[in-house]
């Protein structure tokens, strides 16, 4: 019986470390890139091949990213040799892909020892598979709602990347070069992962635990640090909202001092703010995922369908279905 790896261990594994991309189709190309890239940087620094690379896709073909260029893959699951880590690379519509077959090839490699990694939406594949229950992961703030929805058993974090036993996963986005940072660290040392960062201009590798997103006091142009506070909560809330009476308590302000605060800054009220924080992430499920209306409903905060929809309707002059409908109409037109 093969030893697992552990990641801490992958620095006594054979050269070169073979690492699996499984391209989910419409997988971030940004992202796919950024880890892969950092390999390939590893290998010219290190002047020797510590990293080798597969590109696996569910059946065996070409896998197009959600920028619609498309990959060659140089295996299917299933037909794949002995690999160190696998990481799944998911984005957009992830939930098209779900297949049992798939999700029985993540538990048996597994099984056999495999590290098992995930950028953007690929958590879900890994919980999917049953494989994630008590076990922390990063998840995307867009989509962390969902996935906590989704599998409650499992300790989703809005953490850039998160590490636990054999799982290693990442938020998307540049912080996947932050999450391969730390796997190269740990594979070969900090030299070599400092390097890679000093290569792409990035002048510091971040910890698992920084900020997925911008600060309020940079994204909205805003100095107080209250305010900013305010809106990290309120973010950080859409599934349950949360009183603006108690808002207010949580920076020791009245519910009318709060709302000039909102007024002077940002030129409308808290709850009209929070509204629209709730519409915009509304949207976005709408558009970018295949949720129904009822769940979009509830991962947004609203106790029924019927009451979101009112709003929905009353902020974007349209329906959810009518929005969707639309997208669905400009998307065939433009294919």
């Amino acid at each position: 019986m093969v030893e697992p790896l552990s990641i801490t261990k992958l620095s006594e594994a054979e050269r070169p470390i073979k690492i699996g991309f499984l391209l989910i189709p419409d997988y971030p190309l940004m992202t796919f890139s950024t880890a892969l890239d950092s390999l390939r940087q590893g290998n010219r620094l290190a002047k020797r091949t510590v990293f080798e690379w597969h590109l696996i896709s569910a059946d065996g073909k070409e896998a197009r990213s959600s920028s619609g260029i498309a990959l060659p893959t140089t295996a299917r699951v299933g037909d794949v040799g002995r690999l160190d880590v696998i990481i799944v690379c998911a984005g957009i519509n992830y939930r098209r892909s779900y297949s049992s077959g798939l999700f029985a090839w993540l538990r048996r490699i597994f099984a056999e020892g495999c590290v098992l990694g995930a950028v953007s939406t690929g958590a879900f594949y890994l919980a999917k598979a049953g494989l994630l229950n008590g076990k922390r992961c990063a998840v995307h703030w867009e989509s962390l709602a969902s996935f906590r929805k989704e599998f409650p058993k499992c300790l989703a974090t809005d953490d850039i990347f998160s590490v636990d036993g054999r799982f290693l996963t990442s938020s998307g986005g540049t912080a996947t070069l932050d999450m391969m940072l730390y796997l190269i660290s740990a594979i070969e040392d900090r030299e070599l992962a400092s390097k890679i960062s000093d290569q792409f201009n990035h002048p510091r590798i971040r910890r698992h635990d920084d900020a997925q997103r911008m600060q309020p006091e940079q994204r909205f142009g805003i100095r107080n640090a209250k305010l900013g506070f305010v809106i990290r909560r309120m973010e950080s809330s859409l599934f349950s909202p949360i009183e603006i009476t108690d808002l207010a308590d949580s920076v020791k302000l009245s519910a009318r001092q709060l709302e000039r605060l909102f007024r002077a800054n940002l030129k409308k009220t808290p709850s009209r703010f929070y509204l629209e924080l709730r519409m915009t992430r509304a949207k976005e499920l709408l558009l970018d995922t295949d949720l129904s209306v009822a769940e979009v409903a509830e991962v947004c905060g609203y106790e029924s369908p019927s009451h979101f929809s009112r709003f929905y309707r009353q902020h974007f002059g349209e329906t959810p279905a009518e929005t969707r409908k639309a997208d669905t109409r400009s998307r065939v037109l433009m294919a």
